[in-house]
């Protein structure tokens, strides 16, 4: 049975705020509106092009490269590396980035709403090339969702976009997809892959729209979820916002972790977290918008950081009341940077880690000869600044240069 999902958290712990509901189909605010055709420098028109006198920061946390090349041919990237190294095909188109910083695009790991091309639009043209939306909403049939994903796909100018489907739950607990044992569970993880999603998504909530104490599933359950998931070659994604619900999750062996929490968690969760290589995603807006304690969110994460966990980018966008930025959202970088993250860890966070959880490392999420030409070129050093990422010179999506401005 499919039940409509709410867009709301639980009870904050230590503060004793409900957070409420917001309505079905999700509440934000317009980001920035992608501007008219009038770029001042001219779009790179060719299949087969060169950028030069770049530093690139490749996205698997290696040293900047200085004097850097980057070939393109088609949509692949045929070569990387310094100047030294990487021969200028004859023939190709050369950019000169002027000394500009080349990244891989930036990847959003958790957004909804996003089955909207003039949105994925938006993100694209900010940088942010591609998206993980965690959640389907009942106002669109399946087909038609993933219609608009796969038809968004073909068009460069739009963010990837990534669907983990409707999120799995109990008769009457939080999400969109209601399992009723764990032999169902399997078969519904295997029902929602055969219709095209690219991961699967289930959730572990106490509470949301002014309820508590929800249904939720069993340790059996979510095995069942994450065995059928991991038997079909795709990831698990794990909603949570409280601390006591984090060991069950993680003993089922989910691959990301959707929310930091915001209570403190146990030592020995962190422990687990890291030595089976659970991602977290820490969302700090939605938590910011609820008015919940951002501070022990960030605690959480400078906790998990600190014992060698890895973390990827994701704001929740569009999963609750208030604003959201619809480009790279900065405010999870500042968030990110208070719980004692090094930029260049923030930028893996951006893109190798958010390409692990959207399960799309093979081909995007680094600067790497073989992988699609995602390519963000931003003026300044945005490790010493990550502002420097709002600096957007050039957006290339799947090879295709979609955005230009003058330096």
């Amino acid at each position: 049975m499919i039940r409509p999902r709410c867009c709301a958290y639980a009870r904050v712990l230590g503060s004793g705020i409900l957070l409420n509901a917001c309505l079905v189909g999700g509440c934000h605010e317009p980001g920035p509106s992608a501007p008219a055709e009038e770029s001042t420098l001219p779009m790179i028109k060719s299949t087969s092009y060169v950028l030069v006198n770049g530093v690139i920061i490749d996205g698997t946390g290696a040293a900047p490269v200085q004097d850097g090349v980057l070939v393109v041919k088609g949509r692949i990237i045929d070569a990387v590396g310094p100047r030294q190294q990487v021969a200028v095909p004859a023939g190709a188109e050369v950019v000169d980035v002027e000394g500009a910083t080349i990244l891989p695009g930036v990847i959003n790991a958790h957004v909804h709403d996003a089955f909207d091309e003039s949105r994925l639009k938006i993100w694209a043209w900010n940088g942010v090339t591609t998206v993980r939306d965690e959640g389907m909403r009942r106002r669109l049939p399946f087909e038609t969702l993933l219609a608009i994903r796969d038809s968004a796909r073909l068009k460069p100018e739009c963010a990837r976009l990534v669907s983990a489907g409707y999120i799995m739950t109990v008769p009457g607990g939080y999400g969109g997809l209601e399992v009723t044992s764990p032999a169902d569970a399997r078969e519904k993880v295997f029902e929602q892959l055969d219709k095209g999603v690219d991961l699967i998504k289930l959730a572990q909530e106490d509470g949301y729209a002014g309820q508590s104490d929800l249904p939720k599933l069993s340790g059996e359950e979510m095995s069942a979820i994450v065995a059928a998931a991991h038997e079909r070659g795709t990831l698990v994604s794990a909603h949570i916002t409280q601390s006591s619900y984090w060991g069950i999750v993680a003993a089922a062996g989910v691959d990301d972790v959707a929310h930091v929490a915001y209570d403190p968690v146990p030592d020995a969760v962190l422990e687990t977290m890291v030595t089976e290589k659970i991602v977290l995603v820490p969302t700090f807006t939605i938590y910011r918008n609820y008015n919940a304690p951002v501070s022990v969110c960030v605690d959480n994460l400078r906790r998990h950081v600190n014992r060698g966990g890895s973390v990827a980018l994701g704001n929740d966008y569009g999963g609750g009341p208030g604003s959201f930025e619809e480009g790279i959202p900065f405010y999870e970088l500042t968030c990110m940077l208070q719980a004692g993250m090094s930029t260049m860890s923030i930028l893996v966070a951006c893109t190798r880690n958010a390409a692990q959880v959207s399960h799309v490392d093979s081909s995007v999420g680094t600067l790497e000869a073989g992988k699609l030409a995602d390519v963000l070129v931003v003026r300044g050093d945005p490790l010493a600044d990550l502002n420097a990422l709002s600096r957007v010179r050039l957006v290339i999506h799947d090879g295709i240069n979609i955005r230009a401005e003058r330096p």
